[in-house]
């Protein structure tokens, strides 16, 4: 991934295999196996499978702000939903 934000499904395509070619190219070059380790920017919303095969490539790290953002909206907005009435009694207590 290298795109941040929300999208719609589909409108992202990623391609880890690219990540395996990189490999394959450095190893070449460095007479090793695996020696890069990659980033995945913009995990938010991917596809296991495709988070998948970045890790099998050398990803070492994800990054899913997005993703944990919106979790922690969700979870905000529905404990006031649940809890309205007695938020709005407490203003000014």
């Amino acid at each position: 991934g290298n795109v941040h934000g929300v999208y719609k499904a589909g409108n992202v395509v990623l391609r880890p295999e690219l990540l395996g070619s990189f490999q394959v190219h450095a190893g070449n070059i460095l007479q090793s196996t695996k020696p890069l380790n990659f980033v995945f920017h913009g995990g938010s919303g991917s596809e296991k499978e495709k988070i998948d095969e970045g890790l099998s490539h050398g990803v070492v790290k994800m990054n899913v702000d997005t993703d944990t953002q919106w979790a922690y909206w969700a979870g905000i907005k529905d404990f006031y939903e649940d809890n309205e009435l007695f938020l709005q009694g407490q203003i000014g207590n």
